[in-house]
């Protein structure tokens, strides 16, 4: 592929600079019709469903009780912002009418309470930010927002992308000028954007690359930290802005440099109000190329994108300036090729840091790393919310790698759900208990009445979301029960209606540590599709087992684990081994599970038949003295649609954009 390498300072041939595409770009109608081979009877086997046209199963496996886009591709979410009336702006990564990534856009949606959601202008195009200049002609990457940005109105800084090799492994390697970094700001609140002009005095504002060789240049993340304003304090007295970035990348290996490996770049607006100068402070996360902390903490791969810091105590975000002795900083991080090529390659991390002063720059000591979702979740990112919170929310991928079924479903991805993020603080910890000061996903706290405390991250779904499902669920509470090692699978008495369901459960387990038994819940449940999530007390693993989750064999069923342990609480002279406390949503296709606030895995599920609905009791591999005691157990059936102003059909005929690697921008294989 070409590559042109282009100066912002000077002029571009015209037949470049002429270049503005309008949204969307698109191609001509891709037609798949609907073979007579095509059998979609969900009452049997599935048949070779290969042979159905486009978005014939669109229906079949779709989410409906979170944010998903009406058709067509996304992914990452970017420009996350809480609007002056309160209100939410949502966008993400999109390529309406294609089911495969190109031509990536922003597509937006609003909301009031980040459960409930509405399209951007209009379901059938809610793009709001796409490639329209020559700078960014081949795609909007993720982008943050500065709230008070240009001329005071909200303003995302995002990746602005032009041709040439892009990417941690690309051949030949990524040059400087590919992956620049603009500004557009909102006046309407997020419906439109308005880019700066191109040039000097307009974008991109961050064009140069501060390292040699870098695996890539992007995904900036813009917030405010009075910690590190404190510590810069007199220490660089022309750079005063108010505003910090980061932005994801990484040095490559056998490039010559004497290291390489995941780097996060920390820059400082140069003065408020002034949003086009940026200095660069150095590097404030380097980790050695596909490198782990520990078997609790997943891998930092060779390249850091979607990236972020944010600050927290128990309560939230905080925005103290290091006095708050209970408050950690958290670095988020994604991370490329550290996977062994599972989960797409990609680990979503967070890290809590110490920051260090090293002069005219930050470095960091990373104290704890954690996986914020140990399934097919990537690109998650955190954004202030009022009352003092962090939301976080991440891209949950498909399981058909190979695009098997991609155009028969018509889509691809969905998000999480919305998650308040806070330091989970468990107290009164065994001093004893083996491992407590090693590597892992917690620091230690000695509390000034001498007992010892566990700190880590914390995620529990927003309670907005909690409350709506509830109040439009139907409720039933199967009592408590307790169950032998061996009890197998029980069914609920009480089954729900269909695949849109959640569970909750508090669960304790008894016996030998020898003995003890995995124990769970079985969902989207029939004879002959099932899929099992336990917990394993013996190798401190969540389990999310899909190895008979559908009929359909071209889907992905590799079993899930998360790392998580339930610790032993000194109490009374003993100790006693924590509960676990089990929230699993079920949202068809999407399992989403969280375990003690700490543990999440969310995952994919593809059942084919109608009957594959079931839940369930689930104890196994136990010993003859080993009990799980279910306790506080529910059930709500239904959930919610979070989108209610969408028609129920919202499905447009894919489109082929025919090769178009052969112009002179080379932007993107066809799709």
């Amino acid at each position: 592929m070409h590559f042109f390498k282009f100066n912002p300072n000077f002029a571009i041939a015209s037949t470049l600079v002429a270049a503005s595409f309008s949204s969307p770009l698109h191609g001509t109608e891709k037609h798949q019709y609907p073979s007579s081979t095509c059998v979609a009877n969900q009452n049997a086997a599935p048949g070779d469903l290969t042979q159905c046209g486009n978005s014939t199963l669109f229906f079949v496996w779709r989410p409906q009780a979170r944010l998903i886009a009406p058709e067509g591709w996304m992914n990452d979410p970017q420009g996350l912002f809480q609007r002056s009336d309160g209100s939410f702006h949502a966008g993400y990564q999109c390529h309406p009418q294609h089911y495969q990534w190109g031509n990536i856009s922003q597509c937006s949606a609003f909301s009031n309470d980040l459960t409930y959601w509405r399209d951007a202008n209009r379901w059938e195009n809610p793009k709001t930010l796409y490639p329209s200049e020559i700078y960014d002609i081949r795609g909007v990457f993720d982008g943050s927002i500065i709230q008070h940005g240009w001329n005071g109105y909200p303003t995302t800084i995002y990746t602005s992308v032009f041709p040439g090799p892009l990417g941690a492994t690309s051949s030949p390697p990524e040059q400087e000028g590919t992956e620049t970094q603009s500004l557009a700001y909102t006046k309407d609140g997020g419906a439109s954007w308005i880019k700066l002009k191109f040039g000097t005095g307009g974008n991109p504002v961050i064009y140069e690359w501060p390292l040699k060789n870098m695996t890539g240049f992007r995904d900036p993340y813009a917030f405010q930290s009075a910690i590190l304003s404190k510590m810069l304090q007199g220490v660089s007295n022309d750079v005063t802005g108010s505003n910090f970035l980061t932005i994801s990348g990484g040095i490559r290996a056998n490039s010559g440099q004497s290291s390489s490996g995941p780097r996060l770049l920390l820059y400082r607006q140069a003065a408020d109000h002034d949003f086009l100068s940026w200095k660069y402070l150095g590097p404030i996360v380097s980790q050695p190329g596909l490198s782990s902390f520990s078997e609790w903490s997943g891998n930092f791969g060779i390249n850091f994108e979607t990236s972020g810091i944010t600050r927290l105590n128990e309560n939230g975000m905080a925005y103290d300036d290091g006095s708050d002795s209970r408050a950690l900083n958290i670095i988020g991080m994604g991370t490329e090729q550290g996977r062994n090529g599972s989960h797409e390659n990609h680990w979503p991390l967070w890290a809590a840091a110490t920051f260090h002063n090293e002069g005219d720059g930050i470095s960091s000591t990373l104290d704890a790393v954690g996986v914020v979702d140990w399934g097919r979740v990537y690109a998650s990112i955190f954004f202030p919310v009022s009352g003092n919170r962090s939301v976080l929310v991440g891209w949950t991928y498909e399981d058909d790698e190979d695009l098997v079924l991609t155009a028969q479903r018509g889509y691809q991805g969905a998000f999480t759900l919305f998650r308040d993020l806070f330091l989970k603080v468990i107290h009164n910890v065994d001093p004893n208990t083996p491992g407590l000061h090693g590597p892992g996903n917690w620091k230690v706290w000695n509390e000034k009445d001498g007992t010892t405390s566990v700190v880590t991250v914390g995620q529990r779904i927003i309670p907005e979301t909690i409350q709506a499902y509830r109040s439009s669920s139907t409720i039933s509470r199967p009592p408590a029960v307790a169950l032998i090692g061996t009890a197998g699978y029980v069914p609920f008495r009480t089954q729900p209606s269909g695949r849109h369901y959640a569970i909750n459960a508090t669960l304790q387990f008894q016996g030998d540590t020898s003995s003890l038994a995995q124990a769970g819940f079985r969902v989207l449940a029939s004879d002959q599709e099932y899929t099992d999530i336990y917990y394993d007390p013996k190798n401190e693993t969540l389990v999310i087992n899909r190895s008979h989750s559908t009929l359909v064999r071209s889907y992905g069923n590799e079993t899930e684990y998360g790392k998580l342990r339930l610790w032993n609480i000194a109490s009374g002279g003993t100790t006693v081994q924590q509960s676990l406390n089990l929230t699993i949503v079920v949202d068809n296709s999407v399992v989403e599970v969280y375990a003690n606030d700490v543990t999440v895995i969310t995952t994919r599920a593809y059942p084919w038949l109608l009957a594959s609905k079931g839940v369930g009791f689930l104890v196994q591999n136990g010993g003859a003295n080993s009990t799980v005691h279910f306790s506080n157990v529910e059930l709500l059936d239904g959930l919610i649609n979070a989108w209610p102003h969408r028609p129920a059909d919202t499905r447009q005929g894919l489109l082929w954009d025919g090769t178009l690697t052969n112009g002179p921008w080379g932007i993107w294989a066809g799709n």
